[in-house]
């Protein structure tokens, strides 16, 4: 039984150096873990992308640069490698950061591609090559009925499959798009009861084993609160002074000079008439009467005389 396993060993270990030693000719384009971590109880298994169909290899070194395993794709598709799943627990030994290189049967180890993962002892998981964080958010400020409107933004543009989330007491009725990062929010009526009433919560965002979140706070003023009408001015009525009796200096045996400073003087009278309380006499007869004609005959043409009437209430 010895001598049988010392033989697939050897074999094993030759036909890797074989594996090593062949010309590259296609290669795998990028490769991870099949989920975002593995527990000690798990089998662990690898999925990637290659140029070509070869069988695919994945070689992991423990934190030492020691040779622990590889994993195998016996069956690849056209341009899809998926490995062979084995146990965490016999693989992951001590704690600490792995290294794990996949390539194809025609190229060499060394220009494979490789992932870091880390071991603390209960799972393993892929350590990122980027950084996942939010652009900061800035506080916004609505009224009530009125929707604020906003997309949250990582810093790495080249991050994709991110997801986004509202946590710690988001308001009722806010969303945001787990995809784009788009917020949207319509405060109801009851929101802003209390002017000035403030809803705060955190923002996040998540890819694979990364997390950032930021905090931000939404004022929502009721409409009169923001914009109150105005009160209304106290009118004020400017009074035109008159200058005392006394103080007035009426010319004396100056007709057309006492026309004109009763004139200058009382302009809110109408008349002579107006300001001391008479009503201004009627010409009698008026003007247009023939003193010779009989008056009787203004009066008849009046009543029979259509074109008549009309010019003497005219004029």
């Amino acid at each position: 039984m010895n001598f049988v396993s010392t033989k697939l060993g050897i074999f094993a270990v030759f036909s890797l150096s074989l594996l090593m030693l062949t010309p590259a000719y296609a290669s795998v384009t990028s490769f991870s873990l099949d989920k975002n971590f593995y527990t000690i109880n798990e089998n662990i298994k690898f999925v990637g992308e290659q140029e070509g169909q070869e069988m695919v290899h994945v070689m992991i070194f423990n934190p030492n640069g020691k040779f622990e395993e590889v994993l195998s794709d016996p069956t690849p598709q056209q341009g899809v490698f998926e490995t062979f799943p084995k146990s965490v627990d016999s693989i992951f030994g001590i704690k600490g950061i792995y290294t794990a290189t996949a390539f194809t049967d025609s190229e060499y180890v060394e220009n494979g591609t490789s992932i870091k993962l880390e071991f603390d002892g209960d799972r393993v998981f892929q350590i990122p090559d980027f950084v996942l964080e939010l652009k900061p958010i800035s506080d916004k400020e609505v009224d009530e009925l009125k929707t604020v409107s906003f997309t949250v933004e990582i810093t790495d543009s080249s991050v994709e499959n991110e997801v986004y989330s509202l946590e710690k007491n988001p308001p009722s009725g806010a969303t945001i798009d787990s995809s784009t990062g788009k917020f949207t929010w319509t405060p109801s009526g009851s929101h802003g009861n209390n002017p000035g009433a403030e809803y705060t919560f955190d923002i996040v965002v998540t890819k694979g084993s990364q997390t950032d979140r930021d905090t931000i706070t939404i004022t929502v003023n009721e409409p009169d609160a923001v914009n109150p009408e105005p009160e209304p001015e106290e009118k004020t009525e400017t009074k035109q002074t008159t200058p005392e009796p006394e103080e007035l200096e009426i010319p004396a045996n100056d007709e057309a000079g006492y026309k004109k400073w009763f004139d200058d003087n009382y302009p809110e009278y109408s008349s002579i008439y107006q300001a001391v309380g008479l009503e201004k006499p009627l010409e009698i007869p008026a003007p247009f009467v023939d003193e010779t004609k009989d008056p009787q005959s203004y009066v008849d043409r009046y009543n029979d005389e259509a074109g008549y009437k009309k010019w003497f209430d005219d004029t």
